[in-house]
C-alpha cells in the first residue's frame, strides 16, 4: 500500500491484525484505538495512508461508544477539550504534509511511551485550572490530523484529574467522536481519503467487529491493577515497535 495501488496480502494482514487488536482493547479501557493501531500498521504502510484507515474505524467506534456512555460525560470538560482541539487540527494537517514519515513514526512512538509513563506514576493535577484541558485539547488536535493519535494528552488530563472509570470513559470518548468527525472532514477536504485507503479500511471492517464483539464480554472480567496495567504492556509494546521500525 505503498505508493501505487497495490496492496498485498502481507499488508492487509497487518492492517486486520492493527484494526483487530486496537477495537478490542478500545471496548475494554474506552480509548487506545489509534495508540494500538497506528504503531502497528505504520509497520506495513506509510503513516499517512494510515492516518485515514485509522480515521474511518475509529469514527465508528468513537460515535458509538459516546452516545451509549453519553449520561456518564463530564460535559464542561468535554466542551474545553473539544473546542481547543478544533483549533489544534489545521496545524497537524500541515504536519502531516510536510513532515517526513520516518519522523512521523518516531514521534508517534515516543508519544505512545509518554502516555505509557503517565497512566503508571497516577499524577494527581485536580487543583489545576481549565488551562490545562485547553492545552490538552489543542496538542490533542495537533496530533488527530498528523498522526491520528490524539489520545496521549487527553488520557493525561483525565487521568491527571482522577476522574471515576465511568467518567473518563464516557467523557474521552465524547471528545473523541466529535474529534474523530471535524478530522475526517478535514481528511476529506484535503484529498486524504483515497479510494485506497476506503477499500483497506472496508477490508478491514470485519477485524474491527470481531475486536468489539469479542472485547464487550472480556471487558466486565478485566479491572482494576489488572485492567491498568494491561494498558500499559499493550501501549509500551505498540510505541517501542513505532520507533524500531522507524529508525531500522
Amino acid at each position: 500500500m505503498a505508493d501505487s495501488a497495490v496492496v498485498t496480502t502481507g499488508q492487509l494482514v497487518v492492517v486486520a491484525v492493527a484494526v483487530f487488536g486496537a477495537a478490542f482493547v478500545q471496548v475494554i479501557a474506552g480509548f487506545g484505538f489509534a495508540l494500538l493501531c497506528m504503531p502497528i500498521m505504520t509497520i506495513a504502510v506509510p503513516v499517512e495512508k494510515a492516518v485515514v484507515i485509522s480515521s474511518l474505524l475509529g469514527i465508528m467506534s468513537s460515535v458509538w461508544q459516546a452516545w451509549h456512555q453519553r449520561a456518564d460525560a463530564d460535559r464542561p470538560l468535554v466542551k474545553r477539550l473539544t473546542l481547543s482541539a478544533f483549533l489544534g487540527m489545521p496545524l497537524g494537517l500541515v504536519v502531516l504534509n510536510v513532515v517526513a514519515d520516518r519522523t512521523l513514526k518516531i514521534v508517534l512512538g515516543v508519544a505512545v511511551l509518554i502516555a505509557t509513563a503517565l497512566i503508571i506514576r497516577r499524577i494527581n493535577l485536580t487543583h489545576v485550572g481549565p488551562a490545562m484541558d485547553v492545552g490538552a485539547g489543542f496538542l490533542s488536535g495537533v496530533l488527530n490530523t498528523s498522526l491520528s493519535t490524539n489520545g496521549p494528552p487527553l488520557v493525561f488530563d483525565l487521568q491527571a484529574r482522577h476522574l471515576s472509570p465511568a467518567r473518563f470513559r464516557a467523557t474521552i470518548s465524547m471528545v473523541f467522536a466529535l474529534s474523530n468527525i471535524v478530522g475526517l472532514a478535514l481528511f476529506v477536504a484535503d484529498g486524504k481519503v483515497t479510494r485506497e485507503g476506503m477499500r483497506a479500511a472496508l477490508i478491514a471492517l470485519p477485524a474491527w467487529a470481531v475486536g468489539q464483539l469479542l472485547g464487550w464480554p472480556v471487558r466486565k472480567h478485566v479491572h482494576g491493577e489488572r485492567f491498568r496495567w494491561m494498558v500499559v504492556v499493550l501501549l509500551f509494546l505498540a510505541g517501542a515497535s513505532a520507533i524500531v521500525f522507524a529508525v531500522t
